[in-house]
């Protein structure tokens, strides 16, 4: 049985009579706070709605929010349409914005559509953005603008897909970084980034949909963020892994533009974040790419020679990240680099020599889409190494931040479209993941998008996810003494300490490297 944020309650009321001049407003919330407590009715709500009541016989349908402590009427309609109650779960990702549109009656998700975050055209990098913003009214408000039209076609979009209207929807939640939130709301984000690095808000509360000029008649609930770098994105992502309500000792890990790990169990959250830059998306590369058709998402190396696999099953136009990850451990096995990254120009004809620098040739010109060589140079190789350094060293500060060993973690949450498509094997391989039995590993996915679905069907998840950052303690990196000296160890494959790595010791081992 769903506990849904929003209800919609059929009631048939006696209309008023000369002995029973009760006004409408305060009959409407007496007929609910016998079942449902205190419940409360907005100013809008009953100058929209209170010259129709009369006109509905006094059997209407009302649909409530639950705010935690208080249910709020948004909308009254005539009769009884209690079997048309949905909400909208979002992932606001500052690539790409995920709206599911749910039946909260059967928890069933109708309809999922995405699209591109509009604020790209102010920058592809979060912080392109925070600066064309930053001390400029106008140009804050183009980036709500955009945000809130993003979402807007999304609604029309899952309306035409379904055929159900927005109109009802009573509830939309939000999962989304703490930029992303404070983009949505007009707020100028720059003191995240700028010390001591303070947002102006962690929790918004519920917000009238019609303020933000969203095509709803509802409510808008965001994910409450616990600091800068740890957004509401991630508390989305923790209350769909339960993490936090287990006794054994898990690690949640959210690789992407930033580097966000949550290490605890019921009793402690340890949390730590940092910039990990483009590399995972392909970014560090000149022939790097997002996960689109074309991309090269897998790579062995079978007999000396590379075997690819494209997205869509294109020729290749470049690579993403699973496929460099895939790249380097397959080269690491094989010899053809070594573990400090250095390429081994003998071990393959695919190593060459391209203006003073090495690279391997994972797609020659006659193979490619473009008809041009694709390579994935030194450069890249060490470029990459500091990323996958820096998500290791975060991890390795959290085991000895808690005094945890890494035997210790029974769970390994997997969160995010990078942990989603990463094959398990490669990213320990390297020494992105911890070397843990791989039953261990579980992938969450969208676990933003996750969340924010399961808030709208357990309205008690409210209170945990205001909740849960008061238990959260989040370790500033930057007062990490000797956080640069185990980065430096970390850069290489898969570590310093192979004993930290006991199968790919193994394998590497059996293979003569």
């Amino acid at each position: 049985m769903f506990k849904p944020m929003a209800r919609k309650i059929y009631i048939e009321l006696t209309p008023p009579s000369e002995g029973d001049a009760v006004a409408d407003k305060d009959r409407i919330i007496r007929a609910l706070e016998k079942d449902f407590g205190s419940v409360v009715m907005s100013y809008d709500v009953l100058k929209a709605h209170y010259m129709l009541l009369r006109n509905f016989d006094w059997k209407l349908t009302v649909t409530m929010i639950m705010k935690g402590h208080e249910w709020e009427i948004i909308q009254i309609e005539r009769g009884n349409t209690t079997d048309k109650n949905y909400g909208y779960a979002v992932d606001l990702g500052s690539t790409t914005i995920i709206m599911q549109l749910v039946d909260l009656a059967t928890g069933v998700i109708l309809g999922q559509e995405s699209m591109f975050n509009a604020q790209i055209r102010f920058g592809d990098e979060i912080l392109s953005r925070i600066f064309y913003a930053k001390d400029k009214a106008e140009h804050l408000q183009e980036i709500q603008v955009c945000t809130l039209m993003s979402l807007n076609e999304l609604i029309a979009s899952l309306q035409k897909l379904t055929g159900i209207s927005s109109s009802d929807c009573g509830i939309m939640v939000i999962g989304g970084n703490t930029t992303m939130i404070h983009f949505l709301l007009g707020l100028d984000p720059w003191f995240i980034f700028h010390a001591p690095y303070s947002p102006a808000f962690n929790s918004c509360g519920f917000i009238r949909a019609s303020s933000l000029n969203l095509q709803f008649p509802g409510l808008v609930y965001c994910y409450p963020s616990a600091a800068n770098y740890i957004g509401g994105d991630i508390i989305s992502g923790l209350i769909a892994s339960e993490l936090y309500l287990n006794s054994p000792i898990s690690l949640y890990m959210d690789i992407g533009t930033n580097g966000e790990m949550i290490l605890g169990n019921n009793e402690f959250l340890l949390a730590a974040a940092g910039a990990a830059g483009p590399a995972l998306e392909g970014g560090i590369s000149k022939y790097g790419m997002q996960a689109k058709p074309g991309a090269v998402d897998s790579v062995k190396i079978v007999d000396n020679q590379i075997v690819l696999t494209t997205i869509q099953n294109q020729k290749p136009l470049g690579i993403c990240g699973s496929g460099i990850v895939d790249l380097l451990a397959e080269m690491l096995l094989e010899g053809w680099i070594d573990r400090s990254g250095a390429f081994v120009p003998e071990r393959s004809e695919r190593i060459v020599q391209r203006e003073e620098e090495y690279a391997v040739v994972y797609a020659w010109s006659s193979e490619s889409a473009s008809g041009e060589e694709l390579l994935f140079t030194q450069n890249d190789i060490f470029s990459y190494m500091d990323t996958k350094a820096a998500a290791n060293t975060m991890v390795a500060y959290l085991l000895e931040a808690s005094g945890v060993s890494p035997q210790d973690i029974k769970k390994v949450y997997l969160a995010g479209a990078f942990g989603t498509h990463l094959n398990l094997e490669s990213a320990i391989t390297i020494g992105l993941y911890p070397d843990l039995p791989r039953d261990r590993f579980v992938i969450l996915g969208n676990g933003s998008l996750a969340g924010a679905c399961k808030l709208l069907l357990d309205a008690s998840l409210y209170y945990t996810s205001e909740s849960i950052i008061e238990k959260m303690v989040y370790l500033s990196l930057g007062e990490a003494t000797d956080f640069l000296t185990k980065m430096f160890a970390a850069k290489f494959l898969p570590h310093t300490d192979l004993d930290l790595y006991p199968t790919v010791k193994e394998k590497l081992k059996s293979r003569n490297k």
